[in-house]
């Protein structure tokens, strides 16, 4: 096999300023086992970048190596796929750079099969001894998974980067399954037996085994990643399976944020807007990765329909980001001509987009902090890698409210949200505590709820309207929600399914409702009826108080709502937004599941609210699938402009909106909404 000459240069940019530009991505995989025998047989260079560039792709990785440990060029350093005759990924890069389409390269890092069969040594052992395998049974299909305490290994690794770097010039590298061992905690081979016994580290310790994987991690992303700057300085450099809140510790190797959220896939269609909240807030340019398989990965035959594409374009970039789909190529190397006319017609939206997307940043009022668990969890980067529960609850239930949010650390600058939220649990540093206190002088208001900030019996929290008195032993428990909360809602009290606080209401604050007792907590010998028991009195401890510019929410609400979906438990949080956040950026007339996000461009100056229409199907078992989308028409949106503003129209069409100023708002009727549409406001 002869390596391909590619004649065309890379992009010479930024990496950063690469990645922004480019909203049209692909992510090509190409896991063929060796067992196929004609891979590549069908392959033209000509006809495979034309296809792609018919369907408005401008950038497309491509791979150099797969999770079966085989290559697709002449690689010396690696095993080049039996079958194959051509240089195909010599040939792809070719064709794609002619049409201007960036190429970079992909290669399997955790997952090699060809060396997990050659090599059995290199695999992971769990805590049983057995080699880690994805389903646990060796009789089932799936990869194995490598042990990177292996130099022998990284060292592999390392030269075919190099090699695709220096032979292609490829614009960057994506490394993929790079997470750490799941089930976990660790591997148990000898050779990690030995390093953890070095380092003083405890092989029984399931904590230690976590800080010996990350720090492993550590060692091989950053050494990888300061061989590859050395080739290519300017390459786009990503490591996949590290995302998470915890990968701000390791920004040093990234160029960019991939977040991966395959909605039908098993992320569902929360997941990517939840988590675009932390990722646009990390300073890298973001990209959301979906896919055009009706399910997951390697669906072939699996399309989705054009609504459901467009609908996932729409969501990618009302966060700022830009959309890579993911697809697989045929082992012929043939791409599919029905999924690329789909994706044609989502990225010709994208397209006509992008003028109002270009240099976006998210207009967020509200900071949803991610508090560690404790003070432990701080110092410790192996504790921060997931998004908790209550953090997860709350940005759900500010997307179904129309709020605009973003989720944050707690060393953010808070300066720029109207409004901090410490959602159910968590722990707050003298740091923290310090900037709170300045944040709330300047004119911050801040929502606490359940046992967040809660240290040595008391809220940490300074400001807080509230005193801890005790965990409320009533599990569920009820709510009499009184006037204030209960305003316009039907008068009955309601479950609360999950922990609250029993909590007395600070001298000058506003106390709101009460917890209602039950019978008993339900247990084996002693339960009434099917479910919970039902309650008694009302006990004297409130549901939430306000005092000045600080509220308190006893029961765990975040955490609630993301497990039982009652509605109830979002009309508490807006009826003590209403009073933090009494002129919030937007104020909309929509169906809970529309997402409204609005973001600001500097040049021209200007705000762009998207508007996305979110209609899943759940008839049955296990996906959740957006067939066709019916529009919602005649949306009445307000936005705060402060002034009236030069124009109001529709994007990408063009057509002018009309609009009328109320206060401080600029108001307009949205005619329709099928899947995404975006209002600018121009002229403020």
């Amino acid at each position: 096999m002869q390596r391909k000459s590619v004649r065309s240069r890379a992009y010479r940019g930024t990496a950063a300023n690469l990645v922004s530009s480019r909203f049209r991505q692909i992510h090509l995989d190409f896991h063929t086992a060796e067992l196929i025998p004609d891979v590549g047989a069908g392959f033209d260079a000509d006809a495979f970048a034309d296809t792609l560039a018919s369907a408005r792709v401008n950038w497309v990785t491509l791979f150099a190596k797969c999770h079966h440990g085989l290559s697709y060029y002449p690689t010396k350093a690696g095993t080049v796929h039996p079958a194959l005759k051509v240089d195909l990924l010599g040939e792809q890069i070719e064709a794609c750079r002619r049409r201007g389409i960036v190429t970079p390269a992909y290669i399997s890092v955790r997952v090699d099969e060809h060396h997990a069969t050659q090599r059995p040594d290199w695999v992971v052992r769990l805590k049983d001894g057995k080699p880690w395998k994805w389903g646990g049974d060796p009789f089932i299909a799936g990869w194995y998974q490598h042990c990177m305490n292996n130099p022998d290994y990284v060292e592999e690794l390392a030269a075919q980067a190099v090699e695709v770097l220096k032979w292609y010039d490829v614009e960057g590298l994506f490394f993929d399954m790079c997470y750490s061992v799941y089930p976990g905690p660790g591997c148990y081979c000898p050779r990690c037996y030995d390093s953890m016994k070095r380092r003083g580290l405890d092989f029984t310790s399931d904590a230690d085994h976590r800080r010996w994987e990350y720090a492993l991690a550590r060692d091989y992303t950053r050494k990888i990643a300061r061989i590859v700057r050395g080739v290519k300085k300017n390459a786009t450099l990503f490591f996949n399976g590290r995302v998470s809140p915890g990968m701000r510790g390791e920004l040093d190797v990234f160029t960019h944020v991939e977040i991966e959220a395959l909605p039908t896939g098993g992320w569902g269609y929360a997941y990517f807007p939840i988590h675009a909240r932390y990722g646009r807030v990390l300073g890298k340019p973001l990209q959301g990765m979906t896919a055009r398989f009706h399910k997951s990965w390697a669906d072939f035959g699996g399309l989705k329909s054009e609504d459901q594409l467009l609908y996932e374009a729409g969501t990618i970039l009302a966060a700022g980001a830009v959309m890579n789909i993911g697809d697989q190529c045929h082992p012929r190397g043939v791409l599919d001509k029905g999924a690329y006319e789909v994706i044609g017609k989502a990225f010709a939206h994208v397209e006509r987009c992008e003028p109002w997307c270009v240099g976006a940043k998210a207009a967020a009022e509200i900071g949803v902090m991610m508090l560690p668990a404790s003070v432990e969890a701080a110092a410790d980067p192996t504790s921060q890698g997931g998004m908790t529960v209550a953090a997860d609850g709350a940005g759900r239930m500010l997307l179904e409210l129309k709020q605009q949010f973003d989720l944050i650390y707690p060393d953010t600058d808070l300066a720029s949200y109207k409004v901090v939220v410490l959602p159910d649990e968590g722990w707050m540093s003298p740091a923290l505590k310090r900037a709170v206190v300045a944040y709330v002088r300047n004119g911050g208001a801040v929502l606490a709820s359940h046992t967040a900030t809660l240290q040595d019996g008391a809220f940490a929290c300074p400001g807080l309207p509230v005193t801890f008195v005790k965990a409320n032993p009533t599990k569920p428990c009820y709510l009499d929600l009184g006037k204030t909360l209960g305003a316009g809602l039907p008068d009955s009290t309601y479950v609360f399914y999950e922990d609250s606080a029993c909590v007395k209401a600070a001298p000058g604050a506003v106390s709101m409702g009460r917890l209602v007792d039950t019978y008993f907590n339900r247990a084996f010998d002693h339960f009434c009826s099917h479910r919970q028991t039902p309650f008694t009195k009302a006990t004297a401890f409130p549901i939430a108080a306000l005092k000045g510019r600080t509220a308190y929410l006893a029961p765990a609400v975040f955490k609630a709502y993301r497990e039982h979906a009652y509605s109830l438990y979002k009309t508490l949080v807006a009826r003590l937004l209403e009073r933090l956040l009494p002129e919030p950026l937007i104020r909309v007339a929509a169906p809970a599941a529309m997402e409204v996000s609005v973001n600001r461009q500097s040049k021209p100056a200007r705000l762009v609210a998207h508007l996305v229409n979110f209609q899943p199907q759940r008839r049955h078992v296990n996906v959740e699938w957006i067939e066709e989308l019916y529009p919602v028409r005649d949306i009445a949106l307000a936005i705060r402009t402060g002034k009236e503003p030069r124009r109001v129209y529709l994007a990408p069409q063009g057509t002018a909106l009309p609009f009328r100023m109320d206060g401080a708002y600029c108001v307009v009727t949205v005619p329709e909404v099928r899947h995404h549409q975006m209002v600018c406001v121009e002229g403020l």
